[in-house]
């Protein structure tokens, strides 16, 4: 999951390319659905990457018109977001914080579907160093701005009563990884197989969302301007969400030595890290908008949303 100046300059050039490329008919009377991501290896990953390798994105996308699907790969959630408002892409795949963020600015952002829930990210200490929360008072742990892993970083030390007394620095994940290892960064937040593979290197894993009862959820924003022009859009991808979706839970063990291989690592770090349920097959669950409305109400908190807006009622639309 690039520097700071190499991260803005693959961003402005996908957001050019994508831009200049525009949505809509593609010259044979269907549409070319231009889909947002992130992604470390630059090819469609995690759920979204298993449904376009078995085609079941593209199958139940057909009755909403759609012939043809491309795809631009960002080095963050936000990147994605202010790619879709630039008209860059059609559907940004985001965590929830650059999703409600999003609707914050702009209600014309729609949310097509959740597609995961339950999801978990780690408090990563250096070895050596501090093994629980209280220890990292008066030192700064590290997430890139603006992530879930930030919130993350800052609900964790919200749920340990330490605000002000732990700092949260904005530095992207590779270098935190390498500060970690180097004794320079004392914590990190870290998400997915990354964390259980640096557990097994001996980092503590100092906390983490579920031993709160937390989690974060994985979301599909788009907007009116595109939903309004494709009126079936919205309920087929939300059938092809939980379609993927239900052929990850029955497949599980074959998706899991998918990314293992797909990101470089051990398929036991994926299994520690992702359970079936992550993976839910309804488009909004009760438990992910509940998970939903826990993010926003410590966004809006903190001060973090330009503008309150009613996360339920989101989570209803149909557009």
């Amino acid at each position: 999951m690039f520097r700071h100046v190499a991260r803005t300059v693959l961003t402005l050039a996908v957001l050019s390319t994508a831009v200049a490329c525009g949505s809509g008919d593609d010259g044979s009377g269907g549409i070319t659905l231009r889909i947002g991501a992130t992604s470390p290896t630059g090819t469609p990953a995690g759920s979204l990457g298993w449904g376009d390798k078995e085609g079941i994105l593209a199958e139940q996308l057909k009755d909403a018109g759609v012939d043809k699907i491309e795809y631009s790969f960002f080095q963050s959630g936000s990147d994605v977001a202010s790619a879709l408002f630039a008209g860059a892409v059609d559907v940004a795949a985001v965590g929830d914080n650059p999703a409600l963020r999003a609707r914050s600015k702009d209600p014309k952002v729609v949310l097509l579907a959740l597609d995961s829930i339950n999801s978990d990210v780690w408090l990563v200490g250096a070895k050596g160093g501090p093994t629980d929360i209280e220890g990292l008072v008066g030192k700064a742990v590290t997430a890139p701005h603006g992530t879930v892993r930030d919130r993350s970083a800052r609900q964790l030390i919200d749920a340990a009563g330490l605000n002000g007394r732990i700092e949260v620095r904005d530095v992207p994940t590779p270098e935190s990884i390498a500060g970690l290892s180097s004794g320079e960064i004392a914590a990190t937040a870290v998400s997915g197989a990354s964390a259980i593979e640096l557990q097994h290197k001996v980092f503590p894993l100092i906390d983490s969302l579920s031993r709160h009862g937390l989690g974060y959820t994985g979301t599909n924003i788009a907007l009116t301007t595109f939903t309004d022009r494709h009126p079936g859009f919205a309920d087929a991808w939300r059938r092809a969400v939980t379609a993927v979706n239900r052929d990850i839970q029955d497949n599980f063990d074959a998706y899991a030595t998918w990314v293992a291989q797909t990101d470089g690592t051990e398929v036991e770090f994926v299994t520690e890290s992702t359970r079936p349920d992550e993976f839910n097959t309804e488009p909004f669950p009760p438990r992910g908008v509940d998970q939903l409305q826990a993010a926003y109400e410590f966004l809006q908190a903190d001060g973090s949303l330009q503008s309150p807006f009613d996360v339920r009622e989101w989570a209803g639309a149909t557009q």
